[in-house]
């Protein structure tokens, strides 16, 4: 039995160069959203969750409006172009982000990215296509990279957003000197973290311009069909009277010899020219079930995501934590830390001991009793710390560490397992474009109702005084939780056949797999 493919390391390195400066664009801005909210003056410190949600939505909504199609586009014009083109867009707007000065000017530029970056199908649909050739193990193995990527960025990300927002107040020996500078990030104290970010997707794009190779067959530059490039790389294998049999029958001329001989030998066919599917035809139930658990997911995901800053750094009495920038974006790093030791070590184990959807299952179950349980990490400061003195964040860390690191296994599993499942439940290899496409679009769907209801449901419960106060603190926990009950009872309404193997292994060679030289000769 041959030796196992080596995957194709280069080129996944290159896609994952690409990938990584996305998630610090887009998880910046978590340590210091609120705050920026809070200086544009436009309401109350209890009504300030619903435009912190408005302004998280707007890259989803956008998202939505452009998800499909961007997805299609790659399917037609190869997926090097756009990619290139969404690293362009979320570089520009990333900048126009740090320069809000008001919050139509912040939804814009937030709604901005989401339109010109359709990049996270694309990706996934080019891990898919230079995994063709590999065992599910391989391409499940490959796969992880891209949230492994996301992991990384989520570390960086929001250690930029909260050490380098407002760096006039944060480091005056360095910008409260005075002159333009420190008059600019006075103006403007936001920038400097999106700044930064802004030159690390630039290098990204440099990277891709560069050294990212298409991976779409029928957009790579070729001089050849690939029937004809596959036919002379096996007709080498083949003994020299087999090789002028084949030769003679594939460009359609024969000899008496050869003509005899071909009712009883093998003769290689081209494969099947049908068209591509449509994107009707592309959603097949597999498709269509995958991408609601995946959607009812990313809804529970971002609300969490929405929810953990909002709580963070809302005041004891409104039924947060009271952290500071740098306290959050500490915490939000420390999550990063735990996807990369969930991807490079957990992961592959869990997989193997349980299976991708049962792996998947599993971890939607154990995030319904975690939700329920997290609100509860703010009663902590009331435990004596190891000096014998209460009030202090000694214990709400310890209990901070504790639902984060099992939050962070949760939906690093999940997304890592959706984003599989979805990719084996496409149908064919030409239209997953079509397919990542739309289940990106289910989940902007959800990540844009997902933040609005987030910051509606916080301040909403806040404000009703008429029910009572340890009951309101911990409405938008409990609404999380409801969300877990119905994502994992979708997951149940997967039928394991559907995902266990990859489609695309299954789909016929242009030739059939050499015979073995004995074989072979006694044939000849």
């Amino acid at each position: 039995m041959g030796k196992e493919k080596p995957l194709p390391y280069r080129q996944l390195f290159i896609i994952c160069a690409c990938r990584f400066a996305e998630p610090i664009c887009f998880t910046v801005i978590f340590p210091f959203i609120l705050f920026m909210i809070r200086d544009f003056n436009l309401t109350d410190e209890k009504h300030l969750g619903y435009y912190v949600g408005f302004i998280t939505s707007a890259f989803a909504v956008a998202q939505l409006l452009t998800g499909i199609h961007w997805g299609m586009l790659s399917d037609r014009i190869g997926r090097r172009p756009v990619i290139l083109f969404g690293l362009f867009g979320t570089l520009s707007s990333i900048l126009l982000f740090g320069l809000s000065k008001n919050f139509a000017w912040a939804l814009f530029s937030r709604s901005l990215c989401g339109l010109l970056n359709g990049n996270v199908s694309v990706l996934k649909s080019m891990v898919s296509e230079i995994t063709i050739e590999h065992s599910p193990e391989q391409r499940a193995r490959a796969f992880s990279f891209l949230p492994l990527m996301f992991g990384i960025g989520s570390i960086l990300g929001p250690m930029l957003g909260g050490l380098l927002s407002n760096p006039v107040e944060t480091y005056p020996s360095i910008f409260g000197r005075g002159g333009p500078l420190t008059d600019f990030f006075t103006e403007f104290p936001y920038f400097l973290p999106c700044f930064v970010s802004a030159v690390i997707c630039a290098l990204g794009l440099i990277f891709g311009i560069f050294f990212l190779e298409e991976t779409l067959e029928s957009a790579k530059p070729t001089t050849q069909d690939p029937p004809t490039k596959v036919f002379h790389e096996l007709e080498e294998e083949r003994p020299l009277i087999q090789h002028n049999e084949d030769y003679n029958t594939f460009n359609g001329t024969t000899t008496d010899d050869s003509d005899r001989r071909s009712t009883t030998s093998p003769t290689p066919t081209l494969p099947d020219q049908s068209p591509a599917p449509s994107f009707r035809e592309s959603l097949t139930p597999a498709v269509l079930a995958i991408c609601l658990a995946y959607a009812l997911f990313s809804f529970q995901a971002i609300f969490y995501d929405e929810l953990f800053p909002i709580w963070t750094a809302s005041k004891r009495e409104n039924g947060g934590l009271g952290f500071q920038s740098d306290e959050i974006g500490i915490a939000l790093a420390y999550c990063g830390c735990v996807t990369l030791f969930v991807q490079l070590l957990l992961l592959p184990a869990w997989t193997r001991w349980f299976g991708q959807l049962r792996l998947f299952q599993i971890v939607l179950f154990g995030c319904i009793f975690l939700y329920l349980g997290q609100g509860f990490t703010r009663y902590m400061y009331n435990i004596p710390d190891p000096s014998g003195h209460t009030q202090t964040k000694f214990w709400v860390w310890v209990g901070l560490i504790l639902t984060s690191t099992l939050k962070t296994m949760f939906h690093t599993t999940a997304f890592t397992s959706c984003t599989i499942l979805t990719n084996d439940a496409a149908p064919r290899l030409d239209c997953l474009g079509a397919v990542n496409g739309f289940a990106q679009c289910c989940a902007s769907g959800m990540r844009a109702f997902g933040p609005a209801t987030c910051g509606a449901i916080w301040s909403a419960s806040l404000g009703a005084e008429w029910i009572p106060y340890p009951i309101r603190i911990h409405i938008s926990w409990i609404t999380l939780s409801i969300v877990g009950v119905v994502t994992f009872y979708s997951s149940t309404k997967l039928n394991p056949v559907d995902y266990d193997t990859s489609k695309f292994l299954r789909e016929e060679q242009v030739f059939p797999p050499p015979e073995d030289e004995e074989d072979m000769n006694r044939r000849a």
